[in-house]
């Protein structure tokens, strides 16, 4: 029996490069903090949260995260930093945006008696296993606190 199941998982394993598609991995944005700002750019770190809804665990070997604030794209966020997600659970991760808007930060700082915006994240994980490559998009929308970014911009 214990040959039988080895076989079978080396199958699946096996058919991952031909067609396999990897779901159920969802991406949030927990937070968001000033890292460091200059005449031509800004920067954030921003707290993501990995969650896994797949009975099998995941080994991601890098990201890449577009973000939008209040229907507006600032930036892109990308991590080389491997990330471990075992079934069922969830992570967070740090990893830094750089702005590419800058006028929507100065809107921000006009914006200080609002405490929140709205966040839309597009990623792409990256899953590498041996010589198998497997991408994972998402995407996920909510909401964030802007104090600490409007509080550092005054």
């Amino acid at each position: 029996m214990g040959l039988l199941l080895g076989l079978c998982v080396m199958t699946f394993v096996a058919g991952c490069g031909s067609g396999f598609k990897l779901t159920g991995v969802t991406v949030s944005l927990v937070d968001i903090k000033p890292a460091e700002a200059t005449v031509l750019e800004s920067s954030a770190v921003l707290t993501l949260r990995y969650s896994n809804e797949n009975v099998i665990p995941i080994g991601l070997s890098g990201s890449s995260h577009k973000i939008y604030l209040n229907g507006s794209y600032v930036g892109k966020a990308l991590s080389k930093d491997p990330v471990g997600l075992a079934a069922l659970t969830s992570t967070t991760q740090d990893v830094t945006v750089r702005f590419e808007n800058l006028a929507l930060m100065r809107q921000f700082v006009a914006m200080r008696e609002r405490q929140t915006a709205a966040y839309k994240i597009e990623s792409v994980l990256y899953v590498t296993s041996g010589e198998e490559e497997l991408n994972i998009k998402t995407s996920n929308s909510g909401s964030v606190d802007l104090r600490a970014l409007t509080s550092a911009a005054k």
